[in-house]
């Protein structure tokens, strides 16, 4: 459920006219942080996104692809996801290579995810102590993408984003 709310609601231009309130916190490095509240009565979400410092491509009209950490305030539960910049290819995987560990995302249009809570605890906390991430990813139209991240500043905008979500 909260996936597919992911889907509908995280794409960058948010409805405000819905009465969406999205605020920009702060920045540590490549990583921003934002809060996330339709009312005072709905469940604060706060998220940080990073975009990548190397991209190769052979897709011709990509969008910017990204990573996330999302915290829901309530449920004190995160999510880590990606967006490659495209619809992915049907029932692909996003292949994540963090040090020498690689994660398989599963794939949903244009975004990824782990399979479990679990595995995106692993994986934030492998995020939290390492320097560079790499994702592999493959379009619904037979091209591909190939995204290097910087983790430089994540364990201070991490640590912020569970402040503010506390």
């Amino acid at each position: 459920m909260i996936r597919i709310f992911l889907i509908l609601l995280i794409t960058f231009s948010f409805n405000l006219s819905q009465g969406f309130s999205q605020i920009i916190d702060s920045s540590f490095f490549g990583w921003t942080i934002y809060e996330l509240q339709k009312n005072e009565f709905e469940e604060k979400k706060c998220y940080m996104v990073n975009y990548p410092i190397k991209s190769e491509s052979d897709h011709n009209s990509r969008a910017r692809p990204y990573i996330m950490i999302m915290r829901y305030k309530n449920k004190r539960v995160e999510e880590f996801s990606i967006h490659s910049g495209f619809e992915y290819r049907l029932h692909s995987k996003v292949f994540v290579s963090i040090d020498d560990q690689i994660f398989q995302m599963t794939t949903n249009e244009d975004m990824a995810w782990s399979k479990t809570k679990k595995e995106d605890a692993i994986i934030i906390q492998k995020i939290l102590n390492s320097a560079n991430l790499k994702t592999r990813a493959d379009s619904s139209i037979a091209t591909f993408a190939v995204d290097e991240y910087s983790l430089k500043g994540v364990a201070r905008a991490y640590n912020r984003l569970k402040s503010i979500c506390e």
